[in-house]
């Protein structure tokens, strides 16, 4: 009798933790926590490998480059800086999962610096999934899907839900990327970077393409 294939399932998160002090005083605190599936496959673990070396990028940087500014910028009256890395899923069900991963830095600016990337997955193969394969099929998908964001982004104006900047129009389109999104049961989900079409305050916008975006 054939076996049933076990469907993909999430292992326990990576994490690791370190605060780093020039004696007493704390100088940096790291906290990470990143995605792992258990593996019973290639694509498993060729998708825990790809979020094993994420994480190891992200500490070699603030154990390295981001600590030594840390002690440059050390003095009595400076508070301790703190790095993290922490991640959401937002659909793991029939053979797709997808999730974001956001790295972060506090060093003691009004906001902290933040970095957000959207992955999704065939599993168990471990094929990347691409935004134009979500959507439906067309020779020019793009200026459509911007079109879409645009008309949310002024619907958000209009009501006094959220601020962009004075040219959102324009930036709408030069800060598109369709590598920054993630998959939900709604339907895909386009973002931007902090600070690229909205205040600090406004974090990553973010925008559901429910229907075709004509």
């Amino acid at each position: 009798m054939q076996k049933k294939p076990v469907a993909p399932r999430l292992a326990r998160p990576g994490e690791y933790q370190q605060v780093f002090k020039d004696g007493e005083a704390v100088l940096l605190t790291v906290s990470m926590r990143w995605p792992r599936l258990e593996e019973d496959s290639p694509g498993l673990k060729r998708i825990n490998r790809y979020y094993d070396a994420l994480a190891d990028r992200w500490r070699r940087r603030w154990e390295g480059p981001l600590l030594t500014q840390a002690r440059a910028a050390a003095g009595p009256d400076t508070p301790p800086w703190s790095a993290s890395l922490d991640f959401t899923v937002t659909l793991f069900q029939e053979g797709t999962l997808s999730l974001y991963v956001d790295a972060a830095e506090d060093t003691g600016g009004r906001y902290p610096d933040r970095v957000r990337q959207g992955d999704t997955w065939r599993v168990p193969s471990g094929v990347p999934v691409t935004l134009p394969e979500l959507l439906p099929p067309r020779r020019w998908w793009r200026g459509p899907v911007v079109e879409e964001v645009r008309r949310q982004v002024g619907q958000r104006v209009s009501a006094g839900e959220a601020i962009f900047f004075e040219d959102w129009l324009k930036l709408c389109s030069q800060r598109f990327s369709s590598d920054r999104f993630y998959l939900t049961p709604e339907g895909p989900v386009v973002f931007y970077p902090v600070r690229s079409i909205a205040p600090d305050l406004e974090g990553f916008p973010a925008f559901l393409l429910k229907t075709d975006p004509v």
